[in-house]
């Protein structure tokens, strides 16, 4: 009986000790003092070492608190814990209950991955958490990554960051300000909150929210994001981009801003190649160039900018539904290419062309401008240009397999070649009064003349064959030409028109 009384006392005994909060060890000092003016403390004296649940501490000097279980040391203080973590600092204030170290002066911590310098850290051994309110700089001892906050902590399990207020984060390749920061030291990606920059000496990225992964340099950002290179400027709902890959990617109310050549590009996706200097732009893709006196609005289910190295000029080309609108010319057409290398525009499948009261098609309609000009214009196969004579559905006519047209500083056609199985329909009559003949006039090449949009002369190369006949003896069929096709009804005539 009395042995199972011993050992039940020994159990008893056992699970007291293990519910004991451990005591601080003393490993080492070269003096131990007990001073009676500091009350309930010893006095440790050179070469200190304690030890508490596996973690060891070192200073030159220290006070003990048996009682609380805690110390306070002074100079050359050290913490290690285990083969990964180790800090200095001037000095110490240790708690065993909590496990917490508040180290103040001149703090140097020191993880596998970074390295932590701050005048005040609070460290708690248990959770493997540092916190400072005071600034600090961090440094990766891996990629160079230098970081600056004034509020910050570390929490070592999860080898992540926590920063706050003036972040900064420098790499050789790029600069990051925040107002908040979280960054992991084994992935190496950093999420941060409130207006943020990215800046390197090829662009500048702005957003108050997002995330970069530093290894694969890789970033997405959000609200009010935008994305900044010598030459132009991207932004939208949310922003992609790949730094390694010179790839962006651009969703919801995207806008490209092009300050050198004045132009602005709208949709809702936008992709970006930063090597190949393009942009694909999809989605309600609308096109703004601004001009000293005007300015040109442009849509295409896709647009594609691509800028010269060395000009610094774009190409674009516009594919399916193109539309585009200026005061004093609109078009229509499935396909688009222009260059302000050689202010060249094409329009392909099925181009339609106004310039007030004209309309120009043909299979492909090229256009040669100057600074939003219309200078010259070529129209190549089944071309023809329709304008109206009177209110009354009719129509003078000119076609021709090729046709070419010059255009004087209004905008205004002046001249037209006709080159190739040409026509001209031309309704007459006596000026303010209604129409009373139409001239029929068949040539294989022409030349005429107009003011103001009227036909002033017309001059017929190679045997032209010509007819005038009242209007009366004529049919409608003969009132139109073959290449007839009045397509007034989906001309846009305003920017509303192009957006609709």
């Amino acid at each position: 009986m009395f042995k199972y009384l011993i050992l039940l006392v020994l159990l008893f005994s056992s699970l007291f000790i293990l519910g004991q909060e451990k005591k601080i060890r003393i490993i080492k000092a070269n003096s131990l003092v007990f001073d009676k003016e500091i009350k309930d403390a010893q006095q440790l004296i050179g070469n200190v070492v304690f030890e508490h649940d596996s973690a060891f501490m070192y200073c030159d000097t220290a006070l003990l608190f048996l009682n609380d279980n805690s110390f306070e040391a002074f100079g050359n203080v050290k913490i290690v814990q285990g083969d990964s973590m180790q800090v200095t600092s001037d000095s110490l204030v240790y708690t065993g209950k909590e496990k917490l170290a508040k180290l103040k002066g001149n703090v140097d911590f020191n993880d596998r991955k970074l390295n932590l310098v701050t005048n005040q850290l609070n460290y708690d051994l248990n959770t493997k958490i540092g916190t400072y309110t005071n600034g600090a700089t961090i440094t990766s001892t891996e990629n160079n990554n230098v970081l600056v906050s004034k509020i910050g902590s570390y929490h070592g399990n999860s080898k992540t960051l926590f920063f706050k207020d003036s972040v900064k984060l420098t790499n050789p390749k790029y600069v990051i300000e925040s107002d908040t920061l979280i960054y992991n030291t084994v992935s190496e990606v950093t999420f941060f909150h409130g207006a943020t920059t990215i800046t390197n000496d090829s662009n500048f990225i702005y957003c108050e929210h997002g995330w970069y992964d530093t290894q694969k340099e890789q970033t997405a950002f959000w609200k009010n994001a935008y994305f900044e290179t010598k030459e132009q400027t991207l932004s939208g709902d949310s922003i992609f981009y790949d730094r390694a890959l010179g790839i962006g990617e651009a969703f919801g109310n995207v806008l490209i801003k092009d300050t050198t050549n004045k132009i602005d590009i709208k949709g809702d996706y936008a992709f970006y190649n930063e090597i190949l200097d393009s942009s694909l732009v999809t989605e309600c893709a609308l096109l703004t160039q601004y001009f000293e006196n005007d300015t040109l609005f442009l849509t295409a289910d896709t647009l594609i900018i691509k800028q010269d190295t060395l000009t610094h000029k774009n190409a674009f080309s516009c594919y399916h539904n193109v539309l585009l609108y200026k005061k004093d010319l609109q078009a229509r057409c499935d396909s688009l290419v222009y260059s302000e290398i050689d202010s060249m525009m094409y329009l392909m499948n099925a181009p339609i062309i106004w310039s007030d009261s004209s309309q120009m098609t043909g299979k492909e309609i090229n256009i040669s401008a100057h600074d939003g000009i219309v200078q010259r214009l070529f129209i190549n196969k089944k071309a023809a240009i329709i304008s109206e004579a009177d209110s009354l559905n009719n129509y003078n006519q000119i076609q021709g397999k090729t046709i070419e047209g010059i255009f004087n500083n209004n905008n205004e056609i002046e001249t037209i070649f006709v080159n190739g199985n040409g026509e001209v329909i031309y309704f007459m009559g006596e000026e303010n009064k209604p129409i009373t003949d139409l001239s029929h006039t068949e040539c294989e090449k022409m030349k005429i003349t107009l003011n103001e949009n009227q036909i002033k002369n017309i001059k017929y190369y190679n045997k032209p064959k010509a007819t005038m006949n009242p209007l009366v003896e004529v049919s409608e069929a003969k009132k139109k030409l073959s290449y007839f096709n009045w397509q007034n009804s989906v001309r846009p005539h305003s920017k509303e028109d192009l957006i609709r």
